[in-house]
């Protein structure tokens, strides 16, 4: 007895195998894409993904994707880097243009995020009582978004700060506190964090912060 049902199994099965060939394809595309693609952020950000404080480059490797690529939609779009003396940011939104398309910039962050995080030699050790208050410091103001290990926090929109360099953290916040950052009007995650800096005073209390950040690892 002929089954009419045979044939259109068959269909459905060669569409499915085609929609997954297609999907591996396209994944693998992706991955080939990013890499490619990171060679112009390797200029500044190492071959690693390790950071310069030299050139003001932040260690990204390892950075969540979702904030990656925020941040370089926020370059790409004009909500970062645009403010007058943002030397550093106006650099950034140059070579964010160098990734003209959405899916490049998610393709970038998805290499990226991949990458081992590559944590730099320890900074000069803080005596206790400093790093005693950094930890008082951190776990009142910064830990509720970014997390007591420094991990970050995508449902707060919060980055990891671990393995991240003090000299770019300070400059961050700096620029949080002048308004260099945080100041679009589309940027309420930056909005929120202008206002956090202002809460942690400038001088000795921001040193002892940074100098327990350096001692935190996921």
């Amino acid at each position: 007895m002929y089954n009419k049902q045979l044939p259109v199994a068959a269909a459905l099965r060669s569409v499915s195998i085609a929609i997954f060939g297609v999907f591996v394809f396209s994944a693998a595309a992706i991955s080939a894409d990013g890499k490619a693609l990171y060679t112009t952020c390797s200029a500044c950000h190492g071959q690693r993904a390790e950071g310069n404080p030299a050139l003001g480059a932040p260690a990204i490797a390892g950075m969540q994707d979702w904030y990656l690529k925020s941040q370089l939609e926020a370059f790409a779009l004009g909500r970062r880097g645009y403010k007058a003396g943002d030397a550093y940011g106006a650099q950034m939104r140059a070579a964010a243009k160098t990734l003209p398309t959405a899916a490049d910039r998610a393709a970038v962050a998805a290499y990226i995020a991949k990458m081992p995080p590559v944590y730099g030699p320890p900074p000069k050790k803080a005596d206790k009582a400093a790093l005693a208050n950094g930890s008082t410091q951190y776990n009142a103001l910064c830990s509720s978004c970014h997390g007591s290990k420094g991990q970050g926090n995508q449902a707060l929109g919060a980055p990891r700060l671990a393995g991240q360099n003090n000299v770019y953290l300070a400059r961050q916040l700096a620029a949080f506190r002048t308004g260099q950052r945080g100041a679009a009007a589309n940027d309420k995650l930056g909005k929120q964090m202008a206002t956090m800096s202002k809460l942690l005073p400038a001088g000795k209390v921001e040193q002892d912060v940074l100098a327990y950040i350096a001692t935190l690892k996921p």
